[in-house]
């Protein structure tokens, strides 16, 4: 396909459209942007041989991994680059590389972005569209921008600038938003001016001193307070182990008491029984009938003789009364001292009770008041505190709001900046658009005419970049016949001869052509159209601008030896019979 002018020619079924689709899908487009018929998809490697910039490249696409491979194919050293041909948000894939290659900005404005499937509507105009739809269906903003980069109206300088303008935008709109929210809030709030603040901050701060100050000498007064309540409860707490000690030898006291009055008891019990013992017996031990008189020395229950018991009875009597004596008075010292220590327990209760009177008059005539006024004066100085910190809050949402407000006109500077300098650029810009527009309508009027020399007026829209013939733009023009494909191709040749004019605008070089109306079969004014146009395809071959390649069931006679043809039949089908010999471009 190295002919500047190459047509693939056949009937229906033979693979001509086949041909030109598979170009696009070795290169990088997939189904949705370019119809892939089962015969490429079928292929496990598509690969394509062309010059791009004057550098050859062998471009190969797999399809079993998706992937398609770069490889320069002269120079010393030959770069090699592999790209998924979709991929996911953010990664490079191969129309990407291959719109770096061909010298197209990567360009976006709002929702448009320019990429290899929209690069295409401007080279490749498919059988299933050219004659319902202008340029493949391409949206209007996507139209706009395609256009506008292609035509040098649009580098990486106008990107710039407005991706500036759209940040320096989007900053200056959220925080003039955000600064009327809390102005909103304010407004809602009722809150005061920040000078009332201002005020009344340092009206609080002046009293949280004062506050301070009153608590220290509250705090220094309890303090002291503090210190005698502490001698009082010492005090108290003394008397009160002097009491215990006191009454716990009252309790010692009395219990040695009543072991000495035991003792005594004891020692008199001792006697009566001895004196008992000692006493005559009146009557028989064993019958208790009275004993007669007995002579002296005689005993009066046996009448023995025996001497008078005076020595051993008399000497335990008096030992049981010196015993009694000893006892009773032990017993009258221990009740002395039990007295002693009753009188001791007694003036130490006195005692605890007076420092138990003297604690508790001094916390309510000391403690409790003084603890009080420092409870008073610390909820006085915490109330400060919060109403303070109340008022820091509210001036520091006064400083935010005084920050947005100075912050907000200086992104309003900064944003009036970006708008400037875009604007100048855009200005700039417009003229060279209005030229290259008028330009673009000139040769579109004057390839309209090479097929319909009646037609007096036909321009390229230069706010849509839509096709208009006489006052009927495209979306307006008949369906039936050929005059959609007219406009299409008119287009496309026109932008075609911009670009020898313009040699610094990144036109695509390439132009393929699937025509589907020009055959036996159609009718005289699609022929004669058909006809003319593929006359002026053929002359745009050997312009010097660049390749154009056709698919067509035939080609009229006129262009016999201006067109390198591939002829195809259905029994000879490209995919069954194409060269796939090393030394051939695919």
């Amino acid at each position: 396909m190295a002919a500047p002018a190459w047509a693939v020619t056949g009937p229906v079924g033979s693979g001509t459209s086949t041909v030109l689709e598979a170009l696009f899908y070795a290169v990088g487009l997939n189904k949705g942007d370019v119809a892939v018929m089962p015969p490429v998809k079928a292929l496990k490697e598509l690969e394509v041989r062309c010059t791009i910039g004057g550098v050859s490249w062998s471009i190969s696409r797999v399809t079993a991994s998706n992937t398609v491979t770069f490889r320069e194919a002269g120079g010393t050293a030959r770069r090699v680059e592999a790209f998924p041909a979709t991929g996911k948000s953010g990664r490079p894939t191969a129309g990407d590389f291959l719109l770096e290659l061909l010298g197209v900005a990567d360009a976006r404005r709002g929702t448009a972005r320019l990429g290899l499937p929209q690069l295409a509507r401007a080279m490749y105009l498919q059988e299933a569209t050219i004659a319902t739809h202008y340029l493949g269906g391409l949206g209007t903003e996507e139209r706009k921008l395609l256009f506008d980069v292609l035509l040098g109206l649009r580098d990486r300088e106008v990107q710039r600038l407005e991706d500036e303008h759209t940040a320096a935008e989007s900053v200056y709109n959220k925080t003039s938003r955000l600064l009327s929210q809390l102005l909103k809030q304010r407004k809602e709030r009722d809150l005061d001016e920040p000078e009332v603040i201002i005020a009344e901050r340092d009206r609080k701060q002046d009293e949280l001193e004062k506050g301070r100050a009153r608590l220290e000498v509250q705090k220094k007064k309890l303090s002291d307070i503090a210190a005698r309540r502490g001698r009082l409860d010492l005090a108290m707490h003394q008397a009160r182990q002097a009491e215990k000690t006191a009454r716990a030898a009252c309790d010692l006291a009395g219990r040695e008491v009543t072991a000495a009055e035991t003792d005594l008891a004891d020692a008199k019990g001792y006697l009566r029984g001895l004196k008992r013992r000692s006493t005559q017996r009146d009557s028989c031990s064993e019958c208790r009938k009275p004993l007669p008189e007995r002579p002296e020395g005689y005993c009066r229950q046996c009448a023995q003789p025996g001497e008078r018991r005076t020595g051993p009875a008399q000497e335990e009597l008096a030992e049981a009364a010196a015993r009694i004596e000893a006892a009773t008075l032990m017993a009258k010292l221990r009740r002395d001292r039990q007295r002693e220590a009753a009188q001791l327990a007694g003036h130490a209760s006195e005692v605890t009770q007076e420092a138990e009177k003297e604690r508790d008059r001094h916390d309510r005539d000391a403690w409790r008041p003084q603890h009080q006024r420092v409870m008073e004066a610390e909820t006085l100085v915490g109330g400060l505190n919060g109403e303070l910190a109340q008022l820091k809050w509210r001036l520091k949402e006064v400083e935010n709001i005084l920050h947005l407000t100075a912050e907000k006109e200086a992104l309003g500077k900064q944003r009036a900046r970006a708008r400037d300098a875009l604007t100048a650029a855009q200005q700039e810009r417009e003229t060279r658009r209005k030229e290259r527009i008028q330009l673009w309508s000139q040769h579109f009027l004057a390839r309209v005419q090479a097929v319909l020399p009646d037609v007096e007026r036909a321009r390229i829209d230069p706010h849509s970049y839509t096709t208009v013939i006489g006052h009927t733009v495209f979306e307006d023009s008949s369906v039936a016949g050929g005059e959609r494909i007219l406009r299409n191709v008119c287009a496309l040749l026109a932008f075609r001869d911009v670009a020898r004019e313009v040699p610094a605008a990144p036109i695509p070089s390439l132009l393929v052509v699937d025509f589907p109306v020009y055959g036996s079969d159609t009718n005289e004014t699609d022929r004669h159209i058909g006809t003319r146009l593929l006359e002026q395809l053929a002359d745009a071959g050997h312009d010097g601008h660049g390749q154009i390649l056709l698919a067509a069931r035939a080609l009229p006679a006129s262009t016999h030896g201006r067109v390198r043809c591939l002829a195809l039949s259905p029994t000879h089908h490209f995919f069954d019979h194409a060269p796939r010999g090393s030394g051939q471009d695919g």
